[in-house]
C-alpha cells in the first residue's frame, strides 16, 4: 500500500528534474532564431488555462488510487506521443516543425504557472477536498 505523503527525496528529485528540463528548454529557446515569443506565450496561456482547472478537478473528483492509475496512463501516452513526434521530426527534417521551441517553452512555463498558482493561491483546505 503506497504512503499518503510524498517522501522528501522523491519531491527533491521531482524539483531537480523539472529544473533541468527548464534549463534545457531555456537554452533551446535562447538558441532559436528568431525567438518564438508569440508561440511560447500562446502555449503557456493555453496550457495554464487547460491544465490548471483540469488538474484541480481531477484531484477533487477522482480517488487517489484511480488518479495514480490515470497518471501512469497519461505518462505512457505522453511518451508515445513524444517518440512519434521525435521520429516525425527526424524523418521530415526539423524545418517542418519551426514552433517546437515555442511549444516546449510554452508548455513548461504554463505547467510551472499552474503548479505555482496551486501552491500559492489555492487555500490548503480546498486542495484535494471535496469542493
Amino acid at each position: 500500500m503506497p504512503s499518503e505523503t510524498t517522501s522528501t527525496r522523491l519531491r527533491a528529485v521531482r524539483y531537480v528534474v523539472f529544473a533541468g528540463f527548464a534549463l534545457f528548454v531555456a537554452g533551446r529557446f535562447y538558441a532559436a532564431e528568431p525567438r518564438p515569443w508569440g508561440a511560447a506565450a500562446a502555449w503557456a496561456a493555453g496550457t495554464a488555462v487547460v491544465l490548471g482547472p483540469t488538474a484541480w478537478l481531477a484531484r477533487d473528483r477522482i480517488p487517489s488510487d484511480r488518479r495514480e492509475t490515470l497518471t501512469y496512463v497519461a505518462w505512457g501516452v505522453g511518451l508515445l506521443v513524444a517518440s512519434v513526434w521525435l521520429g516525425a521530426s527526424l524523418a521530415f527534417a526539423p524545418a517542418l516543425f519551426p514552433g517546437t521551441s515555442g511549444f516546449v517553452a510554452g508548455v513548461a512555463l504554463g505547467t510551472a504557472v499552474v503548479l505555482l498558482a496551486e501552491r500559492t493561491v489555492v487555500p490548503d483546505r480546498m486542495r484535494g477536498a471535496g469542493v
